[in-house]
């Protein structure tokens, strides 16, 4: 098998390492190339031992896939180059957020197969929810869901339509989350402790959580409920946190990161 990659950013490194590590595929069976990030894949080069190009003839010559993760506004440029060389048995796979699937079909002009995925910067460390759907030409899914399982788990999303939402849940959601345990730590740091304390508290906190998530088959609300003693110090925080609207707060969050998503896709339609 041959996988190209067309960009080598966070996204793309983290699907390739995750990849060579769970021995998915072999390193030599990887191709890199990214104009804008030399120095990095050079580096992988010499780590991982992944093949590293600028000919796109050579790239491309019995290219099993081709990763698109290039940054959106860059593909127009990188299909110029893909487009004289792409064979017929090549698939191709996007991790462009935002990028339609009809686009990408305009602009490298090609029947062949392609499929979207919507990792998170949690297949940095093999643990990424990602979303894919794929054109109805797009032969033996399987293979791709199963190199997809080397960085993650993957819920296969029926209608292009739908990844807006996958996007909002799982494409953003991780940096939603920093963002809560952040506000989190800040006020401990309210109620007196040192930063590097608040840091050690939080940072702990959320590991031992999503242990009890892992390992535990009780929903959140039992977990929730378990630690939930009646006039105890944490019906006082809950009520506290209900009175806020936080499941208001967070339908919001969804909502606008999904709308953008959904705008995003509509400009580049537009193009």
């Amino acid at each position: 098998m041959k996988i190209v990659f067309y960009g080598a950013g966070n996204m793309a490194s983290a699907i390739f390492i995750g990849m060579i590590e769970n021995r998915v595929v072999k390193p030599e069976q990887i191709y890199l190339t990214s104009r804008s990030q030399k120095e990095k894949i050079m580096f992988f080069k010499e780590n991982l031992g992944v093949n590293v190009s600028y000919d796109d003839t050579e790239l491309l010559e019995g290219a099993d896939y081709v990763i698109l993760a290039s940054k959106p506004q860059s593909f127009p440029d990188v299909a110029k180059r893909i487009r004289p060389h792409l064979e017929e048995k090549t698939k191709i796979v996007s991790v462009m957020a935002g990028t339609q699937i009809k686009t990408i079909r305009r602009e490298l002009k090609t029947e062949n197969p392609i499929a979207r995925i919507m990792p998170n910067t949690n297949a940095m460390v093999q643990h990424s929810v990602s979303g894919i759907t794929y054109s109805e030409n797009f032969p033996n899914k399987d293979e791709l869901v199963e190199l997809m399982k080397s960085f993650g788990t993957t819920v296969v999303v029926e209608e292009e339509e739908e990844m807006h939402n996958i996007t909002a849940a799982t494409g953003s959601g991780s940096a939603f989350l920093y963002y809560i345990y952040e506000k989190y730590a800040e006020s401990l740091m309210d109620l007196g402790f040192s930063e590097e304390e608040a840091m050690f508290l939080t940072t702990n906190l959320v590991i031992g959580a999503g242990k009890m998530v892992e390992d535990s088959e009780l929903p959140f609300s039992q977990l929730r409920k378990n630690i939930t003693s009646k006039r105890g110090t944490t019906e006082a925080g809950l009520e506290a946190l209900d009175g806020e609207g936080i499941k208001e707060i967070l339908s919001r969050t969804l909502n606008a990161a999904a709308s953008r998503s959904q705008e995003l896709s509509k400009d580049d339609a537009d193009e």
